[in-house]
């Protein structure tokens, strides 16, 4: 093998192996409201996230309403190699149309025989907000309502 074939693969090992930080949630903060807007205290709200391009799996972080039906979830990041991102987004891709890529996060809120999530409006209706990667900071309120059994 020449010098310059060595050199070569030593570099891609070196870049594949290079690990890089990327943001994996936004700093978040939450109110939590009935559906007549008086806040609700005690609720437990619940931060999901997962980066499809660079992990195997889900995360989950519950906090509970403040007096002002309030809580805040700070921002995190994520650090996985070229290589790590390379593989999982390939893995990703396995799932053909119902693939996800890249970092998602999103809050929901439940209890005291109540659930919200937080949402977005958009052409056609109310989305779920779905957190892909930024801004940095979110704020969402959050109607939660009577759970009905259906």
């Amino acid at each position: 093998m020449t010098l310059s074939r060595s050199t070569f693969l030593i570099a891609m090992l070196f870049l594949g192996l290079w690990s890089r930080t990327t943001p994996a949630t936004p700093r978040w903060e939450v109110w939590v409201v009935d559906e007549n807007g008086h806040t609700l205290k005690g609720m437990t709200v619940r931060l999901s996230w997962r980066n499809y391009s660079a992990e195997k799996q889900g995360h989950e972080e519950d906090r509970i309403t403040d007096k002002n039906g309030y809580v805040v979830f700070p921002a995190r990041t994520l650090k996985a190699s070229r290589s790590r991102r390379a593989a999982e987004t390939a893995d990703s891709a396995r799932a053909g149309v119902h693939a996800s890529f890249g970092p998602h996060a999103s809050v929901y809120a439940f209890g005291q025989g109540r659930e919200g999530y937080a949402t977005t409006d958009g052409p056609n209706g109310q989305y779920i907000t779905d957190w892909t990667g930024s801004p940095p900071e979110m704020q969402s309120h959050i109607v939660a309502n009577v759970r009905t059994n259906e």
